[in-house]
């Protein structure tokens, strides 16, 4: 994918285990994406339960992958293979203080598409808080 495109289509699955059922959330929708000195840049909107309006900025290299959310769930997280990065999320119940550790990044880049599937692990307090997976594809509309 090369350039400014504007109304992309986007679907985003993730799986959060917090120790029991594992919860699957998918959000389909349209955004931006742009790819500029080896960026990738994907922007979009979404709803969370409570009806309000998300903001996700997500910023993708070879090597890692920062996604910024402002909204009533706000925060940027920062994925990096080997390493542990820490984020503020402030959400309508207060802030949480997490540790991240990127388990899996693997970004997949095709003429039309772009895929990223990321693995990791939220700590708070040095206590696993959850398990995650994430698989973004992005692809233009026809």
């Amino acid at each position: 994918m090369i350039g400014i495109k504007h109304n992309i289509q986007i679907s985003v699955r993730s799986i959060q285990n917090f120790g029991s059922e594992p919860e699957v959330i998918l959000t389909k929708t349209t955004g931006s994406y742009c790819l500029k000195n080896g960026f990738h840049t994907i922007n979009y909107y979404e709803l969370d339960e409570y009806g309000s309006a998300t903001d996700n900025f997500i910023l993708l290299s070879e090597k890692e992958m920062q996604m910024r959310k402002s909204g009533s769930f706000s925060g940027q997280f920062l994925f990096v293979l080997d390493n542990r990065t820490e984020t503020s999320y402030l959400t309508p119940f207060g802030k949480i203080i997490f540790e991240v550790e990127t388990e899996s990044y693997n970004l997949n880049v095709q003429k039309d598409c772009l895929n990223v599937q990321l693995r990791y692990r939220l700590y708070t307090s040095n206590q696993l808080f959850s398990e995650n997976f994430v698989s973004i594809e992005i692809f233009e509309n026809n």
